[in-house]
C-alpha cells in the first residue's frame, strides 16, 4: 500500500518533516506507531527514525513546492 501526502494528517506530515531533519525525541508514541504501520518510519536502536519511503515522500513534497521545479 502506498501512502500519499494527502492521506496523512497535519500532525503526521509535520512529524515526517521533523524526522527528515534528524532525531525527533518529542515524537508522540501513538503517532510513531502509526507512521511505522504506514511504513514511513522505523524503529532503530537510537529511537524512531524516518524510513526510506517516508524520506522519499517528504522530499517529493518539498520539491513540488520549489518554484523552479518543472513537472514533466
Amino acid at each position: 500500500m502506498t501512502t500519499n501526502w494527502s492521506d496523512l494528517s497535519t500532525q503526521e506530515q509535520t512529524a515526517l518533516k521533523r524526522m527528515n531533519r534528524g532525531p525527533y525525541p518529542g515524537l508522540d508514541e501513538t503517532l510513531a506507531k502509526r507512521l511505522i504501520a504506514l511504513g514511513l518510519a522505523q524503529e532503530r536502536p537510537s529511537g524512531i527514525g524516518i524510513s526510506r519511503a517516508g524520506r522519499e515522500l517528504v522530499i517529493d513534497i518539498l520539491l513540488r513546492g520549489r518554484p523552479d521545479r518543472r513537472d514533466t
